[in-house]
């Protein structure tokens, strides 16, 4: 069983190791209640962990290694008596070990290179529904999609902004925020493509050149090469709004 210096570095390391090395100091509130709503640390040592993040102190900890000088600045800074200074210094210590730091160095980034160095593919299924006011029509197409990503993709704003929060952001955790953008964009473009005419039903299963077009599109924009589209669609058939109900 870890001793509660030792439980707590682990704990701070875990919130590191998820959110980047900013986290403590940027959250340090929600930092401390990671802490105390777990149980990793009581009230009173959690509280003076979140005294010692507001103080900006943690910046010392790569300047003074050496225990006893960390603890006198723990203590004139935080207003904290010795043993508890003593206890947050130990923590330090242990939580930016050489070999823990190494290893984030290491993590830098790393998300970003296991992403570039994949490929991109998903599924995506559209929905709409083409409405001539007397009926409607359920509209659907599904493809599968095999993009390309490129070094451009640094140069996306929100990601570049995500990136500098948390360097260690996870590879998954950049395909999502691809994704979601590209599903927006597809969902957009299928809504667009079945409602446009309010007197012509619309051939859904001619929605793949416009597709491919819109796919071209959105990976110039977003720092990805198009690789390949397979897809398909069908709709439920003309269904009279005065069907339903109507004897």
């Amino acid at each position: 069983m870890t001793n509660p210096v030792e439980r707590i570095a682990n704990r701070l390391k875990e919130i590191i190791d998820k959110n980047g090395p900013n986290y403590l100091m940027d959250e340090p509130y929600e930092t401390y209640m990671l802490l105390v709503e777990s149980k990793t640390a009581d009230r009173r040592t959690g509280g003076a962990i979140l005294q010692l993040l507001v103080s900006g102190l943690l910046q010392k900890v790569f300047s003074e290694s050496d225990y006893e000088t960390l603890s006198r600045s723990i203590q004139k800074e935080c207003s904290l008596n010795k043993k508890m200074a003593d206890r947050l210094a130990a923590i330090l210590l242990s939580l930016y070990s050489g070999e823990n730091k190494e290893r984030w160095k290491t993590r830098d980034l790393e998300g970003l290179n296991q992403f570039l160095s994949e490929e991109f593919s998903c599924t995506w299924k559209g929905f709409a529904v083409w409405d001539a006011g007397n009926g409607t029509v359920d509209c659907h197409y599904e493809a599968k999609i095999k993009l390309a990503p490129t070094k451009a993709i640094s140069e996306d704003a929100k990601l570049a902004e995500l990136i500098k929060k948390n360097p260690f952001m996870k590879k998954e955790d950049i395909r999502d925020h691809f994704e979601k953008r590209l599903r927006a964009e597809l969902d957009y473009e299928f809504e667009e493509y079945c409602t446009e005419d309010d007197y012509y039903q619309p051939v859904v299963e001619d929605f793949g050149g416009n597709l491919e077009c819109c796919l071209e599109e959105w990976c110039k924009e977003n720092g990805f090469e198009f690789v390949s589209c397979e897809g398909d669609g069908d709709d439920d058939g003309y269904e009279p709004k005065f069907r339903k109900g109507w004897y």
